[in-house]
Parts: structure tokens; sequence; C-alpha cells
């Protein structure tokens, strides 16, 4: 971690009056760890503060990190801009890059700016004076965000230093510095997430807590785990616990879960939420997914930066095959433009479009987990527990595919597209259907991961990479040559450790 890790809260600032006892230690005027942590709404403004990072998170780090990394998506290649910040990203693209890249520094380290955020919370909510219901509910997301910061640690990066305590000096952040086992990593997830769970409402009154995490977050993300961990026995009851909930459902038209108008809809269950406007806390995904040779500011409402900010995450090849015919999941997620400076068709992400006055500050959300993500992971358990022909796993799938215009699976089926005869074969089809429906959410990485799937999807996909990009798009020699589960650990980090 960073050798000083600061006290993060939202400035608000209180006006007093003079007071006989001048020579207080602790100013009264102005907010101070001395004086916060007291009442609803220092608590209520700490846990805004600890949703705030994840903003961050998904502006610039995680789709490169968990999308580009995978084979779903690329990135346009640049020879005007051959600065760090485009080369760091091109190399996790292509499996090269060092434990001084700043993209996996930076990841690692918004992820503890997050965790200590929730652990002051966590820390000081036991002394407070509450209402119970209230307390639940702030430390339940609390657990929660710190849990999904873990989570997402563990996976990146393998073994990370376990902190639960408030850092306050910088030999603190030395003592913490050692890492612990990728084990000891999920044991504090799953106990915060079970916290989380426990302690969460199924449900939020007020239009206010919009986007806050729910029960049904909680349960959501602790599947996702147990099916990393290949207990999908104990993700089953999970997830169907979060349909037997009726709050979820799915949007009639796919599309509608990346339509600001239609922000978090019946069938979010997670997504980091965004504001327009120059208040440093809109998106821009928009500008990053546009190609940087691309000129049409009509997508974008906007002049186009065509520079380092434009052209990552662009669909592969292996992405657009992968595509049914008639799968109108395609059309919703992807369009295409000539592209002047390699004179092919190049592709881009459609599922963000949103026009703004100028770049960066659109009020675009970015998913995390959706209803139609339940669905497949739990037809996915069901398929592990055992093959069972027409059962509930080919329901679960088949519900998504039907809203996106296509056939259902069944076994024995006459079309050979459709027929899904046993266990393997409907491991194959939920692969399939995730890469395609979760395209561009961060999720294909995870799961080739956790499917064993990595390295050989990737071998495979480094192949038709350099036999698709052309002399002008240049693959280092050494890109792709070895596929690693997990990134390095940030130097920066290492040292600590020394």
């Amino acid at each position: 971690m960073k050798k000083y890790i600061y006290l993060f809260i939202l400035a608000a600032f209180a006006t007093a009056g003079c007071k006989k006892d001048f020579l207080k230690l602790q100013p009264t005027d102005t907010q101070n760890q001395a004086n916060f942590f007291k009442t609803e709404g220092q608590f209520r403004q700490a846990i805004n503060g600890a949703y705030a990072p994840l903003q961050n998170l998904y502006n610039g780090y995680f789709w490169a990190m968990a999308e580009m990394r995978s084979d779903n998506t690329s990135y346009e290649y640049n020879d005007g801009d051959r600065s760090t910040s485009v080369t760091f990203r091109e190399e996790i693209d292509e499996f090269r890059e060092l434990n001084n890249n700043e993209t996996v520094g930076e990841f690692f380290g918004i992820c503890y700016t997050d965790i200590s955020r929730c652990n002051l919370i966590l820390l000081n909510l036991p002394a407070a004076k509450l209402a119970p219901a209230v307390a639940d509910t702030i430390g339940g997301q609390a657990s929660f965000l710190r849990a999904f910061n873990y989570f997402n640690l563990v996976r990146m990066y393998g073994d990370v230093p376990l902190v639960l305590t408030e850092i306050k000096s910088i030999s603190d952040a030395f003592d913490v510095a050692k890492k612990t086992t990728a084990a000891n990593i999920y044991t504090q997830v799953i106990a915060d997430a079970t916290d989380a769970i426990a302690k969460l409402p199924v449900s939020y009154n007020s239009p206010k807590d919009k986007g806050r995490v729910t029960k049904g977050t909680a349960e959501t993300m602790l599947a996702e785990v147990y099916m990393t961990q290949h207990k999908f026995d104990l993700a089953i009851p999970l997830l169907r616990a979060v349909i037997a909930s009726g709050q979820y459902g799915l949007n009639n038209d796919y599309a509608d879960n990346f339509r600001i108008t239609t922000k978090n809809s019946k069938e979010s269950i997670f997504e980091i939420q965004y504001m327009e406007g120059p208040n440093g806390l809109g998106s821009d995904f928009v500008d990053t997914f546009i190609p940087w040779d691309y000129y049409d500011s009509d997508i974008t409402g906007h002049d186009i930066a065509n520079s380092l900010v434009n052209g990552w995450n662009i669909p592969t090849q292996d992405l657009l095959n992968a595509y049914e015919d008639g799968d109108t999941r395609k059309d919703a997620s992807i369009t295409d433009f000539t592209s002047d400076e390699y004179g092919i068709e190049l592709p881009f992400i459609k599922k963000y479009q949103t026009k703004s006055a100028e770049q960066g500050i659109t009020a675009q959300d970015f998913p995390v987990y959706r209803y139609a993500d339940v669905y497949l992971m739990l037809a996915e358990c069901l398929n592990e527990q055992g093959f069972t022909a027409g059962g509930d796993a080919f329901k679960y799938l088949n519900l998504v595919r039907e809203r996106a215009g296509l056939g259902d699976k069944t076994a024995n089926n006459d079309d050979d597209a459709l027929n899904v005869p046993n266990q393997e074969a409907f491991r194959a089809a939920i692969a399939h259907e995730r890469q395609v429906e979760l395209a561009f959410e961060n999720h294909r990485w995870f799961d080739l991961v956790r499917t064993g799937k990595a390295v050989e999807v990737m071998t495979a996909h480094a192949v038709r990479e350099r036999a698709y990009k052309t002399d002008s798009w240049p693959i280092a020699t050494s890109a792709y040559k070895n596929i690693r589960l997990v990134y390095p650990y940030p130097l920066a980090e290492s040292n600590l450790e020394k």
C-alpha cells in the first residue's frame, strides 16, 4: 500500500458559536477525525465517500484489466502517441506488462483507498449511538464494499495485504504491507459479504438511495465468490434467493440496461453511479471507447480528443464472430466505421454512447451485476451439480437467449446449433452466452480464469490477432508469450515489504 493512507471524508463544514473553553485541542468549527463519526449524517457522508473510488476504478482501470485482458477487446494502435499512458494499457492487452505498470499500480491503490474508508466506518460504528436499523444499513454497505474490493484484488493479484485496521502512520503502513494468502483474503471476503447480507435491506424507500447496494447485491457477489472457488452448491441458494426476492427482472429491451434514461432499472443489481457535469463525478466511456481516428462528433456531442484518451476497448474479431445470426445484442452493443488510418472496418462499443457538452462528464453508469447475470450464474451452477436434460439450467439459459431473439437450447435438438446433449456442451453454451450477454461489462477475463480456459482461449486468440492486424498495427514479439492468470505485484508495494 501507499506509505500514507489518508482519511477521506466528504467535506461538510459545520458552523459553531464561540465556546468558553478555548483550549480544546481539536477545532470544533470544522469536521475532523476527533469529532467525526458521531452522527447519522456523518456516517452517511462517510459511506457516500466509500462509493466514490469506484467511479475512478471503473472510468480508467477496470475495463483495461478485466475486459481488454480477455479475447473480447483490444486497442487501436496509435503511432502518434507512444507515451507510457498508452503503452501501459497495450502491455496489459498483450500480457507483457511489468511490475512498474501504472495501470496495474493504480488499480491496486484505488482498491486500498476504498478499503481504508470502509475500515474507518466499520471501526467507528460500534461506538456511535445510531438507531440499530441505521447502523445495520451503514455497516452492511461498508462490509459489502470492503468485500467487493478485496474480491477484485485477490482475483487480480493473488496474495495481497489484509488490512482491517486504521493506518495512522508510516510505520503502520509498513506493518500491514506484508501479503497474506489468497485463501485468507477469500475468508475475509466471505465473512464481510455474509455480514452485508444479514444487514442490508432488500430495497430502499427513497429515490435518493438509488444505486446503493442491497441484500441482493451482496448475495450475487457472494455467489460469484463461491463459483470462483468452485463451491457451486453454496452459490445456488444465494442465487435462488435473489430470484425469489421479486425485486428484479429482465428488461424487455436489452439496450435499456445501458441508457441514461433507464438507469438503475429493474434489471440492475449493482451499477457504478455517475453524474453529468463538470463536477468530477462524470463518466468518460463514450470518449475512451471511440477510435482515436474517428472524427464524427455526432456520437459524443462534442469534439473528440483524437489522442491517448481514445481507441481503447475495441471489440475483437473473436467477439464479433461469437454473435449468432439474429442476436439483437450485437446491434445494441457494437457499431463500426471505416478507419482512414488502417483502411479496415473498425468496430467500437455502442453500449455506452452518451452525448455531452464536453469530454468526460456524462451520467452514463457502468453495470457491475445484472439480473441476466444471475440467471446465467444459476444455470452454470445447476449444470455443475449434474446435467439434467430439460432441467432448470436450460430454463434460465433460455430466458436470457429469448430476450436476445434467439432460439432455445435443448438436449437432443435436431438443430446442431441449438443442441446441448451433455454437461460439457452445456458448459460451452454458458460460456458463449456469458461472453456476448455481458460483453464490455468486465466479466470475460474472470470467467476464463475461474473455468480454467484462460490459457487455452488466449493462446488461440493471440494467433488470430497476429493474423488480423495490419503491418502498421504492430504486435510486439513478446506479446502473449506468457498467459499469466494474475497481474504482477506493483513495484511500489513490493518495496514496502522489504
